[in-house]
């Protein structure tokens, strides 16, 4: 009988034992859980927070650079990339009221963009041919022309073309016979009856505002 109470009180104990290790798992997982919650909230309001200030220290850069170009003497041109319009001003004078598009290149990956702020011309390019390269042919299962003016695609960007850098660039439409899978960088494409009048208009070093 003793052998038997002994037995039994074992058994209990150690069940017991197991019953309170489970519910300190238990407990031990919740919290656990509750805290990965709290840690994911507080994380998401630190992101949406830094998002917020990003954004509104772009907004008082943006207002400055307004303030800024209310008295450039220069032209320069604005671009709103929501809408995807356009204006060549003067001082804070509307010259001319334009819109566009744009070419984003896949080939950037995550620094396919427009950005916000202010860009220069950087370079101006009247005439801009482009020389189909050799690997090209190659692609198509054809021998390379030797001669270059048989590789050659005259204004494949339109007649004029103007750099600002960071992989972009304003032009006109594209050459139909251009295929696009060959450059390599962002393009804000205009009419080409607004493109020249750009390019007349804007000196090398001339602002080029994105809102």
């Amino acid at each position: 009988m003793k052998k038997i109470f002994i037995l039994s009180s074992l058994i209990f104990t150690i069940s017991i034992i197991r019953l309170t290790d489970a519910a300190f798992k238990t407990i031990i997982k919740n919290e656990a859980e509750s805290l990965v919650r709290t840690n994911e909230k507080y994380f998401l309001a630190n992101e949406s927070l830094n998002t917020y200030i990003t954004k509104t220290d772009q907004e008082i850069t943006l207002q400055q650079l307004k303030k800024e170009l209310a008295n450039e003497s220069e032209y320069y041109l604005v671009l709103e990339r929501k809408t995807r319009q356009a204006w060549l001003k003067v001082e804070d004078k509307v010259i001319r009221e334009m819109d566009f598009t744009i070419w984003l290149s896949p080939e950037l990956g995550e620094r396919t963009y427009l950005p916000s702020g202010a860009l220069q011309v950087l370079a101006k390019q009247e005439s801009t041919n482009f020389y189909l390269p050799d690997f090209y042919y190659e692609l198509l299962g054809d021998s390379s022309p030797k001669d270059s003016t048989l590789r050659t695609i005259k204004n494949a960007f339109g007649t004029y073309v103007l750099y600002l850098g960071e992989n972009l660039m304003i032009h006109g439409p594209f050459h139909p016979d251009l295929p696009k899978d060959l450059f390599r960088h962002n393009g804000i494409i205009f009419n080409p009856e607004d493109l020249e009048v750009i390019y007349n208009s804007l000196k090398p070093k001339a602002s080029v505002v994105f809102y």
